[in-house]
């Protein structure tokens, strides 16, 4: 997406130097950025560290079934900030004060990061 539009505005400036430019090339970003989707990554970390292995993920496209899509049998990423590096934005961090963990085994998915990105 992010190259779609970094193309567009070479073409406008391109155009704008050589008295070329409209109206239509100006309202082409419009286009662009209507045609951009947004996946949600749902990422279970072991720990609020973003270095942290996963437990477990899901991936959302709003183009898809309701249903979540698993990847495949292995984690997309190793760990939160391998996710971010691949361009993927944090949209929420998990609450500690949600995870006691002090007398119980931890049953139950860790810490969730909840993850976007526009394709």
């Amino acid at each position: 997406m992010e190259s779609t539009i970094a193309e567009w505005l070479d073409n406008c400036i391109k155009k704008l130097n050589g008295d070329e430019l409209t109206e239509t090339d100006l309202r082409g970003i419009t286009t662009a950025l209507k045609s951009q989707k947004q996946l949600l990554l749902y990422l279970y970390s072991k720990s609020t560290n973003l270095r942290s292995p996963l437990g477990a993920w899901a991936v959302y496209d709003a183009t898809a079934p309701d249903e979540p899509v698993l990847p495949s049998q292995e984690a997309p990423y190793a760990s939160v900030l391998d996710a971010v590096n691949d361009g993927w934005r944090i949209v929420q961090f998990p609450r500690p004060e949600l995870y006691n963990f002090s007398d119980v085994e931890n049953a139950y998915l860790g810490y969730e990061f909840i993850l976007e990105k526009f394709a």
